[in-house]
């Protein structure tokens, strides 16, 4: 979930810029300062401006925001422990922000303390039951637990409140699929797609398609990512999906595609190599395979394949065996 704020562009007081020999990065040229998560400027330059915001004399609903902002850009840096003492700062100051609350959630639940994120996802759900963002503020953190029908739950409840709320039904479609109900992780892509019709919502639907072995609807949503962006993996999955229905020469052409657009994917290799292989050419899917293997030498699938293939490499290496022309049955 992507925490978003306002970008805080805040005057600063005389006194605080009495403190800088020279206008520091970030200050506009009509004395403004900006402790924005959509800065231009490195995390640790914003997060020093934050810093001047926080120490200033501000108001507190600007230290507030500021140190909020903070701590999602420390969260950035992958530092939790420090996100957690901003937002402790912030609720000190104020503690009914529920914005301070949930981010102190989510930088706990970063931090794998998921007993303290859920009770601040609660207070703040307490302080504000209409809130989308606290709920699914709530369900990732659900979902971090592995508790994935109570994540189903509290997802449920941000698209309640906020249908148009793409990225709680990306979320809920993904703890769908951890509980097995993969009826309703296509129904939730559907919204998807109404709401964002991009070529990467086709193509999760595709998967989920292709799983549940509806391999023509499958193709139809590759199809339709493939129009919006032709990008190797989408052409790699529909070529899946052909190969799945035994269309063994449409699914070599779209894989042939993939390798051209994208010639280190290895999982494109091991895929035309099943091809090849289930056609019925055992030669061409251990060059594939091999050539999988060159370029990600864990593939553990391609290895696999590989394997059970070795039979056929062994066989057109062994020489055909017969008598010298001069022994035959008269000289024995």
């Amino acid at each position: 979930m992507k925490f978003s704020w306002t970008a805080l562009c805040l005057c600063v007081a005389a006194s605080v810029l009495a403190l800088m020999n020279t206008a520091a990065p970030g200050w506009a040229a009509d004395g403004e300062l900006s402790c924005a998560l959509d800065s231009p400027l490195p995390l640790d330059e914003t997060i020093g401006i934050c810093g001047l915001v926080i120490n200033s004399t501000a108001g507190l609903r600007e230290r507030v925001g500021a140190l909020i902002v903070r701590a999602e850009l420390r969260l950035k840096q992958d530092d939790p422990g420090k996100a957690i003492e901003d937002c402790g700062q912030a609720i000190d100051l104020d503690p009914l922000s529920t914005a301070a609350l949930d981010m102190r959630g989510r930088a706990l639940a970063a931090d794998k303390k998921f007993d303290r994120a859920l009770d601040d996802f609660d207070r703040a759900i307490k302080l504000n039951p209409h809130s989308a963002t606290l709920f699914a503020g709530r369900a990732s953190t659900f979902a971090a637990m592995h508790e994935n029908r109570l994540a189903v739950r509290d997802y449920t409840e941000a698209v309640r409140l906020d249908p148009t709320r793409v990225q709680s039904l990306v979320d809920r479609a993904a703890a769908y699929a951890k509980v097995k109900r993969f009826d309703l992780v296509i129904d939730d892509q559907s919204d998807i797609i109404r709401l964002e019709p991009t070529a990467e919502h086709y193509d999760a639907r595709g998967q989920s398609y292709a799983r549940n072995n509806a391999y023509t609807r499958a193709i139809a949503d590759f199809d339709a990512a493939i129009r919006l962006e032709p990008k190797a993996s989408y052409f790699m999955n529909r070529g899946n999906a052909f190969s799945l229905s035994g269309a063994y020469d449409r699914a070599i052409a779209d894989h042939d595609m993939a390798v051209q657009l994208q010639p280190d994917l290895a999982m494109a290799y091991n895929n035309r190599g099943v091809a090849w292989r289930d056609k019925g050419d055992p030669a061409r899917a251990l060059a594939d395979f091999d050539a999988a293997v060159q370029i990600d030498s864990t593939l553990d699938i391609a290895l696999r394949h590989r394997k059970q293939l070795e039979k056929y490499r062994v066989a057109a290496r062994k020489p055909a065996i017969g008598l010298h022309p001069s022994a035959d049955a008269s000289t024995r």
